[in-house]
């Protein structure tokens, strides 16, 4: 999503032709501290980590190409002085650590400004800025998230999930989520749907998606065609904090977030994939008490 119109060069002879920037190769960033929870029960939460992230968001232009945000890494304060790379993936991503609180997380990753650098065919970024602007000793990370099941109106088992019917996956009222002063987008809620060897099948819609969520959402539906008899799947339910600001026409989004993860298991007979692990393997990171799969 792009908020100002591409810079025109105009040559005397030929006319105006469109001149293309960083911006048409890096859609948004997006860094942030998240806590991770496993719900057993409805009510029954573990703390499993926090995380420090950061992403670079490619244009589908980009990704069409092959990937054009190139040589990315970040900078700034604690561990990010070590200039910190990004992954190869479509999103360019990067997991700084995980610690168990948010203040042994904020002893190697402080509350102040880091910094993008990549390069792209159409010009290269250099110390685009992302700050923290935590004010005082609050925690600016949403609470723990209790995620909430049903199925025809009913509430559902987690572990006795009917694949012949439409799941829907409620959540706790989002409590610090707002609208955004800048306009640019509100505070999202991200909800994910992970298969038994851990493949993200299901997503809610990422930032700037059309149809994506908003803080004022409660619930997201999967459809039963995702769903397949005797097989564990995993969701995740997250609350984001933004902050925002623009640079260079790409959009920055400072995250204080919280993801919470649960398992459930259809009932049935599994005819469909008889390698499923008993126990779903993770499609995210942050549920470090699972298996990582989808690799």
């Amino acid at each position: 999503m792009k908020l100002l119109l591409p810079l025109l060069t105009c040559v005397a002879v030929m006319g105006c032709s469109e001149q293309k920037t960083p911006a048409d190769h890096a859609d948004y960033v997006v860094i942030g501290k998240s806590v991770n929870h496993r719900q057993n029960s409805v009510d029954n939460l573990n703390l499993l980590n926090t995380v420090f992230f950061a992403e670079i968001f490619q244009t589908k232009a980009a990704i069409a190409a092959g990937g054009t945000v190139i040589n990315s890494y970040l900078s700034g304060p604690g561990k990010a002085s070590e200039n910190l790379k990004f992954s190869d993936e479509d999103a360019r991503y990067l997991t700084g650590g995980r610690k168990m609180t948010i203040e042994e997380l904020t002893e190697i990753f402080p509350d102040d400004t880091y910094y993008y650098n990549f390069d792209t065919p159409d010009g290269n970024i250099r110390n685009l800025p992302a700050t923290f602007k935590k004010d005082g000793d609050e925690s600016l990370n949403p609470g723990p998230i209790n995620i909430y099941l049903a199925q025809g109106g009913n509430p559902a088992d987690p572990s006795a999930i009917d694949p012949d019917q439409d799941l829907v996956i409620s959540w706790d009222k989002f409590e610090m989520g707002a609208t955004d002063p800048n306009g640019l987008i509100d505070d999202m809620i991200y909800t994910m749907f992970g298969n038994c060897m851990g493949v993200e099948v299901g997503h809610s819609g990422h930032a700037f998606d059309p149809g994506s969520l908003t803080y004022i959402e409660n619930e997201f539906t999967i459809p039963k065609e995702t769903l397949h008899a005797g097989q564990p799947f995993m969701i995740e339910v997250e609350h984001s904090n933004m902050e925002t600001d623009i640079y260079q026409d790409i959009e920055i989004i400072v995250t204080y977030a919280a993801s919470t993860f649960l398992d459930i298991k259809t009932t049935g007979e599994n005819t469909e994939n008889p390698a499923c692990p008993v126990i779903p393997m993770a499609f995210d990171g942050g549920a470090t008490d699972r298996v990582r799969g989808g690799q």
